[in-house]
């Protein structure tokens, strides 16, 4: 007789580590809220106001960029999971996909108008191109398109995540005064021809360098 295997159970997250996460990001997210630039903030003034000691503090998260990171990357990631496959499906019916990204963010303007406001724009750059990046993925796999290029994407992830950045900037710094609906309708009308395009019509040919310019290129 073949007796099976039972896989063993994922470990349960510690609770004193989600305590002191949270603490942390509350923290951080209350001194940006009073008017602190980013920049100005240490480790060691988030730490004590948090309660929680430098040591826990590198232990959770490395450093102050990583909070921030964390922090917009919590709250993106689940804005793109709950998106329905039939929104990302080319051509766009209509601004439901921008809709509901903006409506989420609508719902957490408490949390973004101080991380876009009083941080650095890379802080939140890099982990909603991480957001996107897996996002377009799913729009191709979606649309049985081939995957684009990695020049294409790079170009394509870098511009979707600017323009977030900028009207978040922009709406936070209007205090949210506009709906949802019209600040959808502004990105809808921005980006979704190039996107819908990019996934009908991939460019051809490969991108080549200029010699004067194969001495920037990172090797």
């Amino acid at each position: 007789m073949h007796s099976s295997e039972t896989a063993p159970a994922p470990a349960r997250p510690d609770p004193r580590v989600i305590r002191s996460e949270i603490a942390i990001q509350q923290a951080l997210l209350e001194s940006l809220g009073s008017g602190r630039h980013f920049n100005s903030l240490t480790v060691s003034e988030i730490a004590v106001n948090a309660g929680v000691t430098r040591k826990t503090f590198y232990a959770r998260f490395g450093s102050l960029d990583q909070v921030v990171n964390r922090m917009v990357e919590n709250l993106f990631t689940p804005i793109a999971a709950g998106l329905d496959d039939e929104m990302l499906k080319i051509p766009l019916a209509d601004d439901s996909l921008a809709l509901t990204v903006f409506r989420a963010c609508e719902q957490h303007q408490a949390v973004l108008a101080p991380l876009i406001s009083q941080c650095p724009a890379g802080l939140f750059l890099e982990p909603v191109g991480a957001v996107t990046a897996l996002l377009l993925d799913r729009v191709m796999t979606v649309n049985g398109a081939p995957l684009m290029s990695e020049a294409e994407k790079a170009y394509l992830v870098a511009s979707m995540a600017s323009m977030v950045h900028g009207v978040l900037s922009v709406w936070a710094r209007r205090e949210f005064s506009e709906p949802a609906e019209w600040v959808a309708t502004l990105i809808d009308t921005l980006l979704a021809d190039g996107l819908q395009k990019l996934v009908t019509q991939p460019l051809r040919g490969s991108v080549t360098v200029p010699r004067s310019a194969s001495a920037c290129v990172p090797r």
